[in-house]
């Protein structure tokens, strides 16, 4: 992975992570994962 996408999923991840009017369950293997799989998808 190039740094500016794991500079991204990182950034979504903590993003997800402080919201709080709704309980997120997340772990960011699946994000990156899922992230990665859109990019992909061209």
């Amino acid at each position: 992975m190039t740094p500016k996408l794991v500079y991204l999923v990182d950034l979504i991840f903590k993003k997800l992570e402080n919201y709080k009017a709704k309980k997120i369950f997340l772990e960011k293997k699946l994000l990156n994962k899922f992230i990665v799989s859109l990019f992909k998808e061209k």
